[in-house]
C-alpha cells in the first residue's frame, strides 16, 4: 500500500466515533419510551448542556445496535463503578470500570463518552464555558437544538416536553429507532440533562435499549447522581480531529514519534505505530474499530476488520466504502471522494476529504486515504489522516507505516 505522487490524506476517526450517533457510542437512555403526549420518569440527578458542535473531523455513522445469535439485542454490560475525576477538575462521575472511554474534547469544550462491551450502552458528558446566563428555557433550548443537529435524521426520532429536575437541571426524554446488522430493530431512549453552574453550561447523558431500560434502572441512577461539577475550575480539554490549532491561527504540526510494531491480542492484525500517539478502542464482537491520534489530535490512524464470510467483488468493495465514507462524512463541508485506485497488494485505496474547523474557526482540509481489503473472511479499511497542507512533510512516515500494515485471515475477531 504505497502511495505514489501525492494522495490526499483524512480523518477516519470520525468513523469510529461513535460518536453520539451510534447505538452503542454516544446516544443516551431515557426512563420510558418517549411520545408526543406521555413523558417518561427522570433519573434523580442532572447532568448539563452543550452548544451544536461545530463542523470538526467527526465522522457521524448510521447507528447499530449489537443482538445474540437467538436475535435478542445484547444485554448492556454494567461493572462495579469507579470513580472518573477529569484531569481539569471540572466534573467527576462514578462509571462502570469495564466501559471503554472515548475523549472528543477540544480547547473550549469537554466531550467524553463511556461506551459498555456490548456498545449498545453509553454515557456522554458535555459541558462548555459561557459567561452568559441562561434561562431555563434557554438551556432547553440549546439541549434540543443539540439532540435535533445530531439524532434528527435517525428513524422515528422524537423528544418530549422538558422535565425540571429538584437539582435545577432539565430532563429532556428522548428515544429513536437503531438497527442491528441483522436487522433488528431497538428503540433506543436517552436521557439528556442539562445545567449551568457558574459559567459551566453541561449536558449529561445516559443510554441503554429501551427493552432493557427497567432492568438497568437502578443503576444508571446511581451513575447519574454521582456526577458533579466543580465551576471554579477551568476547562482543560484536549482536541478534536482537524482542531488543534497554534497561538498563530495555523493547525499544530503533527507529531510522529519513533515508531513501534502493535500486535493486536487476537492475532488478526499487526502494524507499527508512534510511541506518542494514543489508542482508542471502540471495538464491539465481531468488529475491530481501532483509532490513533497524534498528541495534536489533528492526525489520526484507523483500523476496522469485520469478519464477512460473504466473498465480496472488488466493485462490491468499493461500494462498501463509497457508502460507508457518503454515510459517516457525506454532510461534511466539502466532503468529496475521488474514483477508487486498485493497489499492488490487492487492495483498493479511495481519497476522500472535507473541510473541517478548529475551535478558533480557522478552516482546514482534511485529506483521507482509505484502504480496503478482504482477506478470507476478514474484510479491512485501513485509514490515514493528516491535514492537506502537512502532507508533503508527512509522506514518507505515513506511507512507513502503511506498508507495515498486514492482516492474518486465520485470526478470529473476538
Amino acid at each position: 500500500m504505497f502511495l505514489a505522487h501525492r494522495y490526499w490524506f483524512v480523518v477516519l476517526v470520525g468513523l469510529l466515533i461513535v460518536a453520539l450517533t451510534a447505538c452503542g457510542g454516544g446516544n443516551a437512555a431515557p426512563t420510558a419510551t418517549p411520545t408526543p403526549t406521555q413523558a417518561a420518569a427522570a433519573p434523580t440527578r442532572t447532568p448539563r448542556p452543550t452548544r451544536p458542535p461545530e463542523p470538526t473531523a467527526t465522522p457521524r455513522p448510521s447507528p447499530t445496535v449489537a443482538s445474540t445469535q437467538s436475535g435478542q439485542v445484547a444485554l448492556v454490560d454494567i461493572g462495579p463503578l469507579e470513580t472518573y475525576r477529569h484531569a481539569s477538575g471540572v466534573f467527576r462521575i462514578d462509571v462502570p470500570n469495564n466501559w471503554t472511554l472515548q475523549d472528543n474534547s477540544s480547547p473550549a469544550e469537554l466531550l467524553l463518552i463511556w461506551t459498555d462491551p456490548t456498545g449498545n450502552g453509553a454515557i456522554l458528558v458535555n459541558i462548555f464555558e459561557d459567561s452568559r446566563s441562561f434561562t431555563d428555557s434557554q438551556l432547553v433550548d440549546l439541549l434540543n437544538t443539540f439532540l435535533e443537529d445530531r439524532f434528527g435524521s435517525q428513524p422515528d426520532f422524537l423528544y418530549e416536553d422538558p422535565r425540571p429536575q429538584n437539582d435545577g437541571s432539565q430532563l429532556v426524554v428522548w428515544s429513536y429507532t437503531a438497527t442491528a446488522g441483522n436487522n433488528i430493530k431497538a428503540t433506543m431512549l436517552g436521557n439528556s440533562f442539562v445545567e449551568q453552574r457558574g459559567n459551566k453550561i453541561s449536558i449529561l447523558t445516559t443510554l441503554v435499549p429501551d427493552e432493557q431500560f427497567d432492568t438497568l434502572r437502578s443503576q444508571t441512577d446511581k451513575i447519574i447522581n454521582t456526577y458533579a461539577i466543580n465551576p471554579s475550575a477551568a476547562l482543560g480539554g484536549g482536541t478534536t480531529i482537524g482542531g488543534g490549532n497554534t497561538s498563530g491561527g495555523g493547525l499544530a504540526p503533527i507529531e510522529i514519534g519513533q515508531l513501534r510494531t502493535y500486535s493486536h491480542p487476537s492475532g488478526v492484525f499487526r502494524i507499527d505505530l508512534p510511541v506518542n500517539w494514543t489508542l482508542t478502542d471502540n471495538s464491539r464482537p465481531g468488529e475491530l474499530i481501532l483509532v490513533w491520534t497524534d498528541p495534536t489530535n489533528n492526525a489520526a490512524i484507523v483500523v476496522d476488520v469485520l469478519e464477512d464470510s460473504t466473498v465480496y467483488s472488488d466493485d462490491q468493495l468499493i461500494e462498501k466504502l463509497v457508502t460507508f465514507l457518503k454515510n459517516s462524512f457525506g454532510d461534511q463541508p466539502d466532503f468529496f471522494y475521488d474514483d477508487p485506485r486498485p493497489q499492488s497488494d490487492g487492495s483498493i485505496l479511495i481519497i476522500w476529504g472535507y473541510t473541517s474547523t478548529a475551535s478558533n474557526n480557522v478552516q482546514a482540509s482534511m485529506l483521507g486515504n482509505s484502504f480496503i481489503e478482504q482477506r478470507g473472511d476478514k474484510v479491512s479499511v485501513l485509514t490515514t489522516l493528516v491535514p492537506e497542507e502537512q502532507f508533503d512533510t508527512l509522506k514518507s512516515k505515513t506511507d512507513e507505516i502503511i506498508n507495515t500494515y498486514r492482516l492474518d485471515p486465520n485470526a478470529r475477531v473476538p
